[in-house]
C-alpha cells in the first residue's frame, strides 16, 4: 500500500537509491511513495532524525462527545470540563 509523504519545507522532492524520482506539485508539498521505497525513507538517516517520515499519518476519534453549552463546542468524550471556558460538559 503507497504512503503518503510529507515534504520538509523547501524541499521538492527526492531521488532514491535505485533511480526512483519522487515530486511534488509545490515546494513543501508530499509524495506517494512505494513501500519498499517508505520503509527506506524511515529507517535512512532522516527518517530516523523525524526530518521526514513516511509512517504515514494516525488518528482516532470517538462516536461520543462532551459538549459545552457556553461555549457551544463539542470536546473529546473524555473531557468533563471545556478546555476553553472550565464550565462543565454534557454527554451528546
Amino acid at each position: 500500500m503507497p504512503t503518503k509523504v510529507q515534504l520538509p519545507p523547501g524541499c521538492t522532492g527526492f531521488d532514491c537509491k535505485d533511480g526512483t524520482k519522487y515530486t511534488a506539485e509545490r515546494a513543501g508539498g508530499s509524495v506517494t511513495v512505494d513501500d519498499r521505497h517508505a520503509s527506506a525513507i524511515n529507517t535512512g538517516q532522516y527518517g530516523q532524525q523525524d526530518f521526514i517520515s513516511a509512517k504515514g499519518s494516525q488518528s482516532f476519534g470517538t462516536k461520543r462527545g462532551q459538549r459545552c453549552t457556553t461555549c457551544n463546542r463539542t470536546w473529546n468524550a473524555w473531557n468533563t470540563t471545556c478546555p476553553r471556558c472550565g464550565a462543565e460538559t454534557t454527554s451528546i
